[in-house]
């Protein structure tokens, strides 16, 4: 992704309950690693930067899913797709947990690979519609045509 990072324990003397983690990032070439903080990085940043980390814990633990709410609010087109990449391959590994992604919008074009399904949850007025056409197995754009929209 052209970032780099380091994890570290941050210890508090002998007082365990304090204990935590530092995560230090850098998202340009030439800056140097700083911490985690919406002092440093951007909204998008800090987002890659926690999706990363999460990531990064799968082949520590073992849990049957993960869910990931709105981590791609507030991105920029590029980190979101990025982010999404890394999502994907991740979750796309044998024997990995579940990954839910719950967001309320995507960046048209992005690739998906076999191990991913898109769940779509429509509610409003319109909703018998798309519900009749879907059950014939037609394509998400003929809902986005009832709608009037030419880019859903």
């Amino acid at each position: 992704m052209a970032v780099a990072g380091e994890v570290s324990l941050d210890e508090r003397d002998k007082e365990y309950d304090q204990y935590g983690i530092c995560i230090k990032v850098k998202f340009r070439q030439n800056g140097k690693l700083e911490v985690l903080s919406a002092h440093h990085q951007s909204g998008g940043e800090r987002s890659v930067s926690t999706i990363v980390y999460l990531l990064s814990l799968q082949d520590l633990t073992n849990v049957p899913f993960r869910v990931v709410d709105e981590i791609n609010q507030g991105m920029d087109q590029i980190n979101e797709r990025k982010m999404f990449q890394q999502l994907v391959r991740a979750a796309s590994k044998p024997n990995t947990p579940q990954c839910f992604l719950l967001t309320p919008k995507l960046l048209p074009d992005l690739e998906y690979s076999e191990a991913c399904t898109i769940l779509t949850v429509m509610h409003g007025p319109w909703i018998p519609q798309p519900t009749e056409i879907w059950k014939e197995g037609e394509r998400y754009g003929i809902v986005c045509g009832l709608l009037g929209k030419t880019h859903c």
